[in-house]
């Protein structure tokens, strides 16, 4: 096998356990790769300004790609190295699609410095991000504050169910995915985890054949089918685990920190 010297790894259900946090055992492992010259990024659908405080917080340094790699940011040099908008159309669409075919629907937008929902979408999400509430998303979109995601929530309807009722080519140029059943998640089409791993292993100058993916929902598989070696942990979405070679222990038993250990034994006796 590739050694391997790049991690990527999701955030929520991934590297952190369900109460929200880095156990001992995975801030030791993250630790360890530092020293080893492991490389770890992260790779997360939230948004850039609670991701990276988030970031601060743990310690952790190096590139970080929010809101499902729409947003690639490095925390040792402190700016965006890149980041992929919705045009001012997309935008009107996307809108104009859950006015249409959701009704009740209720929206928010990620963009380039903050998280604006509607009134009620916190409602509808559990342990929903730090946020701005405003009826009028399409007022808070600017030229210097661009929209990178558009988060859709119904009071009736999973994220799947909204998946399916947005389909393939209802607007042109954007994809959608979903990391939590709550709401979906839309994205111009080249912002994904896998756009994002391929850019940080060039960046890095790493082949994409000795990097490792860690996910657990399918905004994940795109970084899983780009990586060499592609993992999922026990408590990943099926469609995750289809998509893994290996399976790890889930979030609270370090499945990311067995990963980490396994490949600097490798490493050791290799």
């Amino acid at each position: 096998m590739t050694r391997i010297q790049l991690v990527c790894t999701d955030l929520d259900g991934v590297l952190l356990t369900s109460a929200g946090g880095l156990s001992p055992d995975t801030r030791a492992a993250l630790a360890d790769a530092r020293a080893a010259g492991l490389q770890v990024m992260v790779a997360t659908g939230r948004p850039t300004r609670d991701a990276l405080d988030w970031a601060l917080e743990a310690g952790i340094q190096g590139l970080i790609a929010c809101s499902n790699g729409a947003v690639m940011w490095d925390t040792r040099a402190g700016r965006v190295l890149f980041d992929h908008c919705f045009t001012a159309g997309q935008v009107e669409q996307v809108f104009a699609w859950a006015g249409r075919s959701v009704r009740g629907a209720v929206l928010g937008i990620d963009t380039e410095h903050e998280l604006v929902l509607q009134p009620g979408f916190a409602d509808l999400v559990p342990d929903c991000w730090p946020h701005e509430v405003s009826a009028d998303l399409v007022g808070r979109v600017t030229r210097d504050n661009r929209v990178v995601k558009v988060l859709v929530a119904h009071p009736e309807l999973s994220a799947p169910q909204l998946a399916d009722a947005f389909g393939g080519g209802t607007v042109a140029g954007v994809r959608a995915t979903f990391s939590t059943m709550h709401f979906l998640e839309i994205s111009p089409e080249h912002a994904n985890k896998g756009e994002a791993l391929r850019w940080a292993a060039a960046h890095r100058r790493v082949p994409l054949a000795a990097t490792a993916a860690v996910g657990d929902m399918p905004n994940d598989i795109p970084m899983l089918r780009k990586a060499g070696l592609p993992a999922a942990v026990a408590n990943a979405h099926p469609e995750v685990k289809a998509a893994a070679r290996i399976l790890l222990p889930s979030n609270d038993d370090d499945g990311v920190a067995s990963l980490i250990h396994g490949i600097l034994l490798r490493r050791t006796i290799g």
